[in-house]
């Protein structure tokens, strides 16, 4: 049995990540990153298992690989770049990993709020470049988080873990999740509650076709203008035009975004140089903790698959 893995460094840079359990089912392959359709179908020819995290496989890729793939072990909790459909029409079971992100993405979910009412970033820019002034600190405005509403847009695992968090600080939680949840503390509320109601909007849910770009024109119109919006979800629940529009036009406070529509984005793209609002390249999942579980959770589905057994399998 050969185990290819196709993005290694999307996981580790520095070799911070033991990858050694896979050798115990096979005959392991690693590459660093493939890119190219014809890279991927040469290095997968004789592959049973194919492990990957952002590689995409689109219904065109998957129908050019080798009969002998039987199961793609995606490392992450999103699958959004697996056609699984039309993988599981070719007889080839898809797995993903779901929980290992839970306390770090939250952990992010709640500097970036952190950061945000407290203005880190503005506060650090001006001390680099201007020196120590208490004067000018105090003139950019602060905030505590305490008594503030944090709407949540997801409330599953890691939705839930946030909310804990911000409870801890004393906040009030609201959230919109498609089917009720009871939380402790945490209540309920529509859409536009969620996006009227909230200092910071929080968002924690998986992509879907459903929810492709919830966070549009009129979301965005309905904040507070003092409110943030923050996103270490997937990009493509926000409609990046209208939250353009809406920084621009200061129609809200600002934003704190881990993730964005198309990564890396484009030299073009207004985020990168907007003032309000904090970006960072996607790394609510990176403590070494949390890459390190991911890796261990992919070696537990691969023996489970070997062994019939069903586990973290999504089609």
């Amino acid at each position: 049995m050969q185990i290819v893995i196709l993005d290694k460094v999307t996981t580790t840079v520095t070799d911070d990540i033991d990858f050694s359990a896979f050798g115990n089912f096979g005959e392991v392959v690693i590459y660093d990153n493939l890119i190219t359709e014809n890279e991927i179908i040469e290095a997968t020819k004789q592959a049973t298992i194919i492990v990957l995290n952002k590689v995409v496989l689109d219904a065109k890729l998957l129908s050019k690989l080798s009969s002998s793939v039987k199961l793609i072990a995606i490392t992450a909790t999103g699958y959004d770049n697996v056609n699984v459909k039309f993988a599981n029409q070719l007889g080839i079971s898809v797995c993903n990993t779901p929980g290992y992100g839970t306390d770090a993405v939250a952990q992010l979910a709640m500097m970036l709020i952190l950061s945000c009412a407290s203005q880190l970033v503005p506060q650090l820019d001006y001390l680099r470049t201007n020196g120590w002034n208490k004067q000018a600190g105090l003139s950019i405005p602060m905030q505590e988080v305490a008594g503030k509403t944090l709407g949540i847009l997801g409330l599953g695992a890691i939705g839930g873990a946030t909310a804990k968090l911000a409870l801890a600080f004393g906040m009030k939680v609201i959230a919109y999740n498609r089917t009720p949840k009871t939380i402790d503390g945490v209540k309920m509320v529509s859409l536009d509650e969620l996006a009227s109601e909230s200092d910071f909007i929080s968002l924690s849910s998986a992509l879907s076709a459903d929810n492709y770009k919830i966070i549009n024109a009129e979301f965005l119109s309905q904040m507070k203008p003092t409110a943030y919006l923050i996103n270490t979800a997937r990009g493509g629940l926000v409609d990046e035009d209208a939250l353009i529009e809406a920084l621009q036009n200061k129609q809200i406070a600002g934003a704190a975004l881990d993730v964005l529509a198309q990564e890396p984005p484009l030299s073009s793209n207004p985020l990168l140089k907007m003032k309000n609002i904090i970006l960072t390249p996607h790394i609510g999942w990176a403590p070494l903790e949390a890459r390190q579980r991911c890796i261990d959770i992919t070696v537990d589905n691969i023996k489970n698959f070997i062994d019939g057994k069903l586990n973290n399998l999504i089609n």
